[in-house]
């Protein structure tokens, strides 16, 4: 953390300038962030809770795509609009509520990110601050990329899940146990995606080196669908699979990245040489 310039320090472009804060100073500094992340997060839980008619018809979106035989005929109304149930007297506030905490957690997690870089950023070198902004973006777009594409494919998974008991069964879901799958499933993908930005940290702290990444590639595919059937909530092997792809195609591009980092490196040395 930077507070005021020390001139006895000497001057270096790659070294940490300015007097350190002390431990208490810390601790005001990273209470400040998380006040603010959470401020961040409870005002997109009071927007879920407000427009929950609009939040609900997107969240029902998935299941509601569904044929009428898969969902049994259970879910439908006298008019055909399709429906979910809930099963005790509870049921309709609770929904209500993880409806608010999905928004919450789409829309306030990218705050929640950038305050805790805003924590970290003062305290590191010039030299890595540079890569601070463009990972503070990355961050948040990535987990809005995931979690924005986990809603396509949650249909296929739920078809998928709701026939494997076969015809002798029909499939009653219940609101909330049908939020919660969601919530896991939307979490698990937003995090997910946030897999390649830690190899390129990696890269970038000369940790992991391009060769490195090649080598063990397979290694990586195989983890990668290993990871996928345990974070998955319905691990269905559609939901996994579609999961474990981009985890394969992101640490090819990380493999690409290293590449690039190494031959700017080697650059900089024949220049300073």
């Amino acid at each position: 953390m930077t507070a005021t310039a020390d001139p006895a320090v000497p001057s270096d472009g790659d070294d940490y300038q300015g007097e350190e804060m002390t431990l208490f100073e810390h601790l005001a500094e990273l209470r400040s962030r998380l006040i603010k992340a959470t401020l961040g997060f409870g005002f997109f839980f009071v927007i879920g809770f407000i427009f929950n008619d609009i939040v609900t018809e997107i969240l029902t979106d998935p299941y509601c795509q569904l044929p009428e035989e898969v969902r049994g005929g259970i879910g439908t109304d006298s008019s055909g609009e399709c429906q979910l149930i809930f099963i005790n007297v509870l049921g309709g506030f609770v929904v209500r509520l993880k409806g608010a905490l999905i928004v919450a957690i789409t829309f306030g997690a990218p705050i929640m990110f950038y305050q805790l870089w805003a924590f970290i950023v003062p305290g590191l070198k010039a030299k890595e601050k540079k890569y601070a902004a463009p990972f503070v973006i990355l961050t948040q777009v990535l987990f809005l990329a995931g979690a924005a594409f986990s809603l396509f494919i949650i249909p296929r998974g739920l078809e998928f899940l709701l026939q494997f008991a076969g015809d002798d069964f029909v499939p009653v879901l219940d609101a909330e146990a049908y939020i919660t799958f969601l919530i896991r499933t939307m979490l698990a993908f937003g995090i997910s995606f946030e897999y390649p930005l830690v190899i390129a940290i990696l890269v970038l702290m000369d940790i992991v080196s391009h060769d490195l990444l090649k080598k063990y590639r397979r290694h990586a595919f195989f983890s990668a669908f290993v990871a996928a059937a345990i974070i998955t909530p319905s691990q269905d092997p559609f939901t996994m699979c579609v999961m474990a792809l981009p985890l394969a195609g992101f640490y090819e591009i990380c493999i690409v990245f290293a590449k690039v980092i190494e031959r700017g490196r080697g650059r900089r040395d024949v220049a300073a040489a």
